[in-house]
């Protein structure tokens, strides 16, 4: 059990492989909910933090041609799978995906529209430094959203509502400002949604 938590964590080899479907999946209701709370406008340069086997990715360059999508995640495995799903849009410069912790994760000359987590801010191993990271990433008035759906022992409705006000009170130290919850009921648990600007 211990190994398929850390499989989960950072999907590697073969069974990480199978993580990232079942992430896929398990996911899909909320990554749809995620990427129409965006709001993104067609030119808008996108980033998604934990893109796993790259579902959001694939969706948003497909509706949104002329935006520019790049996407960070910790697993090699999962950049693997994600490439494979958006291979022509990588081909055609409109899709970029990188291997590193948010935290540490810099590009030259680059400013984002949109920033979006799902599922993966748990997952953050120093959430405060990643937070001011993506403040520094993110065009004054852009939007940044993470969205949780706790799972397994935390499968609560009081806990998504004790993401959401964690996540909120993180954002405000972080110097972001409008900051909205939603929440969804969407199967196992509750999710909660936080939108914040810059």
């Amino acid at each position: 059990m211990f190994s398929l938590q850390k499989q989960f964590k950072r999907p590697n080899g073969l069974l990480g492989w199978f993580v990232g479907k079942v992430m896929e999946f398990d996911n899909r209701k909320i990554n749809n909910w995620s990427i129409k709370q965006l709001s993104i406008k067609d030119g808008d340069h996108i980033l998604e933090v934990g893109y796993g086997p790259g579902y959001c990715i694939h969706r948003i360059s497909s509706r949104f041609p002329k935006s520019l999508v790049d996407g960070v995640d910790i697993s090699e495995t999962m950049k693997n799978a994600a490439h494979n799903k958006n291979e022509k849009a990588i081909e055609n410069g409109r899709v970029r995906l990188f291997v590193h912790d948010i935290s540490q994760f810099e590009l030259n000359n680059v400013e984002y529209d949109r920033i979006f987590s799902v599922n993966n801010y748990p997952l953050w191993k120093d959430q405060k430094k990643s937070l001011s990271h993506l403040y520094n990433m993110l065009k004054k008035g852009g939007t940044l959203l993470i969205t949780v759906q706790p799972r397994g022992d935390e499968e609560r409705d009081s806990r998504a509502k004790h993401y959401g006000e964690r996540i909120s009170e993180a954002l405000h130290e972080a110097g972001f400002k409008d900051i909205t919850l939603s929440y969804r009921n969407v199967k196992p648990a509750l999710t909660v949604c936080v939108k914040c600007v810059k």
